[in-house]
């Protein structure tokens, strides 16, 4: 079978011209994200007030790939202790792309998504684990490039948890 020409179709119609090759072109633009570094006013720059809470103000997305992970206004900002999510050794182009948390009991910054990984856009999970306290979790991934950990959440829990400084904003 022959691949359809640009100026005309089994039925007929004229195709306009560019559109096969448009449709052909591989699509590389990929949206452009800031750190949370990059905002001087930290979490307050990426935070937009919603009732007695703050909501994720940008859109969600990979450091790496550009993947949306989840759309404006999804995320709940809560500041909860830190979580250790992954092994002491790590990396230098996984440390220049998710920045270190600090030791638990440290509070950080995390954007709450509730209450089913539907929520997402975009999200990937790794096997179960087991978490300092002996609870089993998961960690959160990129669906998309396999980046991670972004998060956590609990196994069977309705909570996901995406630090803040792990994620990019499309600002």
């Amino acid at each position: 079978m022959s691949e359809p020409s640009a100026s005309s179709s089994e039925s007929g119609q004229q195709i306009p011209p560019g559109v096969m090759e448009a449709l052909l072109r591989p699509s590389n633009v990929r949206p452009v994200s800031r750190s949370l570094a990059s905002f001087s006013g930290g979490v307050t720059d990426v935070s937009m007030p919603e009732a007695d809470f703050l909501l994720n103000k940008w859109d969600l997305l990979c450091p790496r790939c550009g993947s949306l992970i989840l759309r404006t206004g999804v995320g709940k900002l809560v500041e909860k202790p830190s979580v250790q999510m992954e092994p002491a050794t790590r990396s230098p182009t996984l440390i220049a792309l998710l920045p270190s948390l600090p030791e638990p009991p440290a509070l950080v910054s995390w954007w709450l998504v509730a209450p089913s990984p539907m929520e997402f856009e975009n999200i990937g999970f790794s096997k179960s684990l087991s978490s300092g306290d002996g609870a089993q979790m998961k960690l959160l991934i990129c669906a998309e490039c396999d980046l991670g950990p972004l998060g956590w959440s609990e196994v069977g829990g309705s909570e996901f948890w995406l630090a803040c400084s792990r994620v990019g904003y499309r600002a």
